[in-house]
């Protein structure tokens, strides 16, 4: 980034590490992270902890994310607990997931995420009962799973998309687009999911 005359801010650093996270480059990642203060005299923040915890956990480098968290300057939140609780659905650490969990539903008790992602990872396990009770728990607290955003920035102007959201001005086209797409694709062998358009 020097390089090429770019001062990576604390922003720039989430998406290098994130990057680095869905790359497996734990090396590359650790790198980046240690540069942030070396380097750039930038205080990592959550964002940058939940990203190594992200990095490690994607890498099944599990135990080592733990230490990472449990040496971490700033008390962990829910980003960084919902970090570690992704990384034991990857790998199917039922037993972790639940001591998370209930970190998650301490720090907020009223957000689905944790909900969701435990009775996923019930359900990859064959406990289908304890799977239900998460569900049936998550109805009793009357919660509802958040549907999916996404957020574009063009020109200075952010466009943001929720999942069955219809309201974008530009709605239809962006839809015909999207078909489209979706039509290239399986020309080419790939096959999006048939939600890919909605």
């Amino acid at each position: 980034m020097p390089m090429v005359g770019i001062k990576p801010d604390e922003v720039t650093f989430v998406g290098v590490l994130s990057a680095c996270s869905h790359a497996g480059m734990v090396e590359e990642g650790w790198r980046h992270f240690e540069d942030m203060s070396r380097v750039y005299n930038l205080e990592p923040q959550t964002e940058h902890y939940g990203c190594m915890v992200d990095l490690l956990g994607r890498a099944g480098l599990i135990s080592e994310a733990e230490v990472f968290i449990a040496n971490m300057p700033i008390e962990p939140d829910a980003y960084v607990w919902g970090a570690l609780l992704g990384a034991c659905s990857i790998h199917g650490k039922v037993e972790l997931g639940e001591a998370i969990m209930k970190k998650l539903v301490a720090i907020e008790p009223v957000r689905d995420g944790a909900y969701i992602l435990m009775s996923n990872i019930y359900s990859s396990a064959n406990r289908w009962k304890d799977a239900l009770k998460l569900r049936k728990a998550m109805k009793e607290r009357k919660m509802k799973k958040t549907p999916g955003c996404s957020l574009i920035e063009i020109n200075g102007v952010v466009h943001e998309f929720r999942k069955g959201d219809k309201s974008h001005p530009r709605n239809e086209e962006l839809r015909k687009v999207l078909g489209e797409m979706a039509i290239h694709l399986q020309n080419h062998g790939q096959f999006p999911t048939s939600n890919f358009i909605t």
